[in-house]
């Protein structure tokens, strides 16, 4: 579900008041919780003014709140500039320039005969020049000739967002290494992350041969920690294990996360074998799959994973776990925390709804160097079959921390993020009525989050499968076998692994795994599982 945000909605009066008034939104501040809010209220029966405020209040404006924005306004100019971004690219070829600009994307253009974009080019020659010479090289007779000819902003803007099959017919050719040297040189931020995004573009696919030799010899110099990670894993793909393990040390060098600087020492291990990395991976303290794996390898247990919280403040306070308005000063206050607050927080959240809420607060005050397993909603999550209750919390951790009444950026909903449109298709398939805020109700949305896991288990059969689908969709999911990843190979599965397009999907799964393993391991004593098991099955076979 593309980049989640963690946050609360104040959900106690909108259950029993479905219409949202402009009154009520005065109230609230600025959030997404509240652009939440509006994106619902620009639905309803309101005036073009009443959109204009209501918009005025946004704390972000996406192009879900902007299209029912326009909707509402039934203003001519804003009204044309949706039109022509909703277009598909044969139906922009006969608009003006203008049009065109606001709506053919790179990707769009690749799809237009030869004929089309030449009348696209000859309509954005003279107003806008940059756009016309990136249709320019999709028409040219050699795109990948002219591409390399052209200047570093036309260059990324093109490769970049070309898409996938375009880059693979007509880009896959050795660069120059002058150009590799002028890109790398750059000074330009915006240059400097276009390279970035180059070259992962590059090493993620699988069928990009011939470009990714072109960086099997790249200067690391200035590059960040994710494109020397991604330049080791392009040299292992192609045997060159000495170059890996340069770039590796380079990655490790430049990483700042915990996860990250694991990863590392996990494929210096593989590369090497030599156990002075699993040492050095024994004493992390974050629990990943790269550290999980390596107490597995000397058989010990995790010392800093915490299932229950004990709690000695018996009287109940008058925190309400509904208000996120309540939880947003917490959020600010524990960004740095002491002993006085955290005595202050175990006192106001000591409800057993508010077992995500302190997990979240005690991992900060310990600066995540406990991680906190609970098990919360058994009333619900207990009548599912126990491999069924692992997944389910591990999803749920990762998804929204069992908060809960959590929203994200993109309106996905409640303790397993559901987004709007799939829970409407849920409530259908269970001939429910459907009523969009009781996805905010614990019982509710487990029930949907379980029925579309019933779904996505019947085809894709494994876990990390699973949660690939359920954040990134289960279309991409098999996307991935068909472009040759999870086959059988020397470093795989963790090869592929590494080779997702999707840098969230990427750590989710990897993130979603290592939960399901705590967990499975946690609620199912008399069935444990190893690791090591769950990487062995990570095949295209293990899905239908």
């Amino acid at each position: 579900m593309i980049r989640l945000v963690l946050i609360l909605i104040f959900s106690t009066s909108i259950y029993a008041q479905h219409q949202i008034t402009q009154k009520w939104l005065d109230t609230k501040p600025r959030s997404i919780a509240k652009d939440f809010y509006i994106w619902r209220y620009l639905n309803q029966d309101i005036t073009p003014k009443q959109a204009i405020k209501a918009l005025g209040q946004a704390r972000a404006v996406n192009n879900k709140l902007f299209y029912r924005y326009a909707k509402k306004l039934k203003h001519k100019e804003t009204s044309a500039v949706v039109w022509c971004q909703k277009l598909n690219a044969e139906s922009l070829v006969n608009q003006s320039s203008t049009c065109i600009e606001l709506g053919m994307s790179t990707y769009k253009a690749t799809k237009l005969s030869k004929k089309q974009k030449q009348t696209i080019i000859n309509k954005l020659k003279i107003p806008y020049p940059k756009s016309a010479k990136k249709v320019e090289i999709l028409n040219s007779a050699n795109p990948f000739i002219t591409l390399i000819n052209s200047s570093n902003e036309v260059f990324f803007n093109t490769f970049n967002e070309c898409g996938g099959k375009f880059r693979v017919n007509n880009f896959n050719h050795h660069l120059p290494k002058e150009l590799i040297q002028k890109f790398k040189n750059s000074k330009i931020k915006q240059e400097q992350k276009a390279f970035a995004q180059t070259i992962k573009l590059i090493v993620t696919n699988p069928k990009l041969n011939k470009i990714q030799q072109s960086l099997l010899n790249l200067d690391t110099t200035n590059l960040s920690h994710k494109s020397t990670f991604h330049l080791a894993i392009n040299a292992i793909r192609h045997n060159e294990e000495k170059k890996a393990l340069k770039f590796l040390q380079t990655s490790y060098k430049n990483g700042y996360f915990q996860q990250d600087k694991d990863k590392v020492l996990f494929w210096q291990y593989k590369l090497t074998k030599d156990k002075k990395y699993l040492d050095k991976l024994q004493s992390s303290w974050d629990n990943n799959i790269y550290s999980l794996f390596s107490f597995e390898k000397i058989n010990i247990k995790p010392k800093n994973i915490v299932y229950n919280i004990q709690n000695n403040n018996t009287k109940k306070s008058d925190y309400n776990y509904n208000n996120p308005f309540v939880w947003f000063p917490i959020l600010r206050d524990t960004k740095k925390m002491n002993q006085n607050k955290m005595y202050k927080y175990n006192k106001l959240l000591n409800k057993k709804q508010t077992l995500g809420h302190l997990s979240f607060v005690k991992e900060r005050f310990f600066r995540y160097k406990k991680s906190y397993f609970i098990t919360p909603y058994k009333d619900t999550v207990g009548k599912f079959p126990l491999d069924r209750q692992a997944l389910i919390y591990a999803i749920a951790r990762q998804e929204s921390r069992f908060i809960q009444t959590s929203i994200s950026s993109a309106y996905a909903m409640g303790l397993m993020q559901i987004m709007p449109f799939l829970s409407k298709s849920i409530a259908k398939e269970l001939k429910e009525f459907y009523d969009i805020d009781k996805l905010l109700i614990p019982k509710t949305n487990l029930k949907y989050a379980n029925h579309h896991l019933n779904f996505l288990e019947k085809r894709l059969k494994h876990p990390l499968f699973i949660a690939y689908a359920y954040n990134g969709g289960i279309g991409f999911t098999k996307r991935l076998f068909k472009n040759g990843l999870f086959k059988n190979g020397k470093y795989e599965p963790f090869l592929s692994m590494e080779m997702l397009p999707y840098d969230e999907t990427k750590k989710y799964g990897k993130k979603v795994l290592a939960n399901y393993f705590i967990y499975k391991n946690h609620l199912d004593k008399n069935n444990k599982i190893k690791l090591s098991t769950l990487f062995q099955t990570v095949k295209p076979s293990h899905s239908k």
